[in-house]
């Protein structure tokens, strides 16, 4: 009788029953049971683990392995399936430098501008994320050292290979947070020490033509004046994308307007921003 009582009251306790009514002395072993039950149904339907969680999880586990393989960086792919991964990353990557090669090959680049038409100046080369495929058709080689910083994601590779072949020096991945200010500070140093770079102020992913002031620290940090490029080709193909890439084909006419340089100081942010801006024709 001492250990239903105890019982009891515990059960009394865990409900936090205040009504009179609902005193234990007036609860039947079958009340009690019923209000046991209920407290356990609602246990289970606010546990994360639901069966409709479950399921969604199983079907979130039965993701294709391309798809896999796309969720990695480019440093974290799994040592099984690297040598395959960079295997397929360097084909595309010399495919891709192939066609850019015969479609230079093909086609007339003219540079016009007001700037430097030595495109293997030191400096730091501002274009819109838009005009990348047709920077490669037009840089081909680099001349001079040159460093990049690229987004790390694993799909990036093909086109890591293509900075690679076109003579890349220095690829540092980053794209925002502490990595992203971590390899602007790395290549505003390697930019100060003589290597030159391009970047899309409007990148990794928009919104497209509005700048963002990573070129500006880079610039103000190292020093060195900032060349806007506009490069249109008179025939392309358009790419769905965020940016609305304009994809060159051969047999084409590319024509690049180099600007004249800009010099960044912290002072003075808001007024270059709104320069470049105006050059590269943005928002």
């Amino acid at each position: 009788m001492e250990l239903v009582d105890a019982n009891r009251r515990g059960v009394r306790a865990s409900l936090n029953l205040s009504s009179p009514r609902l005193s234990v002395k007036y609860l039947t072993q079958e009340k009690v049971r019923n209000d046991l039950e209920e407290i356990a149904v609602a246990e289970i339907r606010s546990f994360p683990f639901s069966p409709a969680n479950h399921r969604a999880t199983e079907k979130q586990q039965q993701t294709s392995p391309v798809k896999k393989v796309m969720g990695y960086r480019v440093d974290t792919v799994p040592w099984p399936i690297r040598p395959l991964y960079l295997a397929a990353a360097w084909a595309g990557g010399v495919v891709l430098y192939l066609y850019y090669f015969f479609c230079r090959k093909t086609s007339r680049v003219s540079i016009e501008g007001p700037g430097d038409h030595d495109l293997s100046r030191h400096a730091i080369f501002c274009m819109w994320h838009e005009s990348w495929w047709s920077y490669f058709v037009v840089f081909m080689r680099f001349h001079s050292p040159h460093a990049m910083i690229s987004h790390p994601a694993a799909y990036m590779k093909p086109l890591h290979c293509v900075f690679r072949l076109m003579g890349l020096k220095r690829l540092l991945l980053g794209s925002s947070g502490d990595e992203g200010r971590q390899a602007v500070n790395e290549l505003a140093n390697l930019v100060r020490s003589g290597w030159s770079t391009t970047i899309s102020p409007d990148g990794p992913q928009g919104p497209p033509r509005f700048l963002k002031k990573g070129v500006l620290h880079i610039a103000a940090q190292s020093g060195v004046p900032i060349v806007p490029l506009t490069i249109s080709a008179t025939r392309f193909v358009s790419v769905p994308s965020w940016d609305g890439k304009r994809h060159p084909l051969p047999f084409n006419r590319t024509r690049v307007v180099v600007h004249n340089p800009i010099y960044v100081d912290r002072h003075n942010f808001d007024e270059i921003g709104a320069r470049i801006v105006t050059a590269l024709g943005g928002k």
